[in-house]
């Protein structure tokens, strides 16, 4: 029991240290790409940040698998390279109680990819999406930094504004690349016509426009004048596909988009002890191997695997192969792997199939 836990322990160790870094190469990349889009005043940080957090679940339910089975890989093969795997079987510990061992292991992280999937991936998607939704109603002029020129992505505008308060501008500076327009004005507001489109109301400025084809110059004195603004292109576009509708809502769908996301939501749950299968005998190394020897034949395995229930879900969902085949052929295919790997780990010395 004691060694049990041992085992348990140290999988379930390095499983979260694989899955902490792993999140954080994930969550970085793609914080990157978005902070450009915040700083150029297209997207407002807080939200940003708060997408990210609705997203993170469905970062995890595909982080946690694999990072699994770089625990188990890495645990178990310190356990051979450094000769503690040989005091165990001596002790009694064989491979079978090893795949016992690490199954329990992996049916924690089983446990917590069916939370992932099936519950908050699809709740943090619907949050998300109505972030999004909400913040494309949202004026790039609200997002301005007040004290600083910042050109408008897509628009080709320079934008100044000396105050900002509560959406109304005060002193404000647009130059148009496009046409060559200069607005300056005492002060500018944003507002909204009955179709749903977006304008800035500027008051007492002046519109300097450059005739063309000469270096003359037209200034214009206004009272008021409106400038459209095209819809915003956000960075992240708002998710309307099956991942964020319930699982609940899922099961009573027999639409070939919605059978084939059930079934991706559960083959990640599968995902867990199926890899347990293949991990345990492929982590067995000699310790003049070391305890990396496995890993890039075993991740390259893991791909081939995940890119398997990528093609059949992309084929369930276009309606060319049928649901009751689906994606449970990739896992039958594995499950057997598994098994036949596990079987020669337990009895070296003994076919699959009967004695030598």
């Amino acid at each position: 029991m004691i060694i049990s836990r041992y085992i348990v322990r140290q999988i379930l160790q390095a499983t979260s240290a694989v899955t902490v870094i792993l999140l954080v190469v994930v969550v970085l990349g793609r914080l990157l790409n978005y902070l450009v889009q915040a700083a150029d005043g297209e997207l407002d940080r807080r939200v940003l940040m708060e997408v990210l957090a609705w997203r993170l679940p469905d970062f995890l339910q595909l982080i946690l698998p694999l990072a699994l089975l770089l625990g188990l890989l890495l645990t178990l093969g310190r356990l051979y390279a450094d000769n503690e795997m040989t005091v165990l079987q001596a002790a009694g510990v064989g491979p079978p109680r090893v795949l016992g061992v690490s199954l329990g292991a992996a049916a924690v992280v089983a446990a917590l990819v069916a939370l992932c999937s099936l519950l908050l991936a699809p709740t943090g998607s619907r949050e998300a999406s109505a972030l999004l939704r909400a913040e494309e109603s949202v004026s790039e002029f609200d997002l301005l930094v007040p004290g600083v020129f910042q050109t408008l992505g897509g628009s080709g505008r320079t934008v100044y504004t000396e105050q900002l308060d509560a959406g109304l501008l005060q002193q404000v500076f647009v130059h148009d690349a496009g046409n060559g327009r200069l607005i300056k004005a005492e002060r500018a507001e944003t507002v909204q016509n009955e179709q749903g489109e977006r304008f800035v109301r500027f008051r007492h400025g002046t519109l300097t426009t450059r005739i063309a084809g000469s270096a003359v110059v037209d200034v214009t004195e206004f009272t008021e004048l409106g400038l459209r603004l095209p819809r915003r292109q956000l960075a992240m576009t708002p998710d309307v596909s099956e991942r964020s509708l319930p699982t609940r809502e899922l099961l009573r769908e027999a639409a070939p988009a919605r059978r084939a996301e059930l079934q991706w939501r559960l083959s990640l749950v599968l995902l867990a002890p199926i890899v347990t299968l293949l991990a345990v005998p492929l982590a067995k190394v000699s310790p003049r191997q070391g305890r990396f020897a496995r890993l890039v034949p075993a991740i390259l395995l893991y791909l081939l695997y995940l890119g398997l229930l990528l093609l059949s879900r992309s084929a369930v969902g276009a309606g060319t192969l049928s649901p009751l085949i689906g994606l449970w052929w990739v896992h039958f295919l594995f499950l057997v792997l598994g098994l036949a790997l596990s079987l020669r780990a337990a009895w070296p010395g003994r076919r699959l199939l009967g004695h030598a």
